[in-house]
């Protein structure tokens, strides 16, 4: 299962809040300025949200650790019937995903 670009944008946006948020309140927990910890989570806002959304969007092209589709290796040599197209959504039903 993929992800879309715009989910990853809105992971991407949400997490950078929290993030930023926590940043700057460490930034002005140890210096009291108020204007290098905005300074700061300016910065590293845009800095982190690139990278994290460049670091989903390669995960997402990992396979390794993904469960296959149980379809997956189904062979198809032939025009699927109705009967088998009615056996694909029987199992899939089984399955949970219809």
């Amino acid at each position: 299962m993929t992800e879309h670009r715009r989910r990853s944008v809105v992971k991407a946006v949400s997490w950078r809040i929290l993030a930023t948020i926590t940043t700057m309140g460490v930034v002005y927990g140890f210096t009291g300025r108020l204007d290098l910890s905005l300074g700061v989570g300016a910065v590293e806002v845009v800095v982190k949200m690139l990278l994290y959304y460049a670091h989903e969007r390669l995960w997402g092209r990992v396979t390794w650790g993904r469960p296959s589709h149980p379809l997956a290796a189904l062979p198809v040599t032939k025009q699927l019937t109705s009967e088998d197209m009615d056996e694909i959504r029987r199992r899939l039903e089984e399955l949970g995903y219809l």
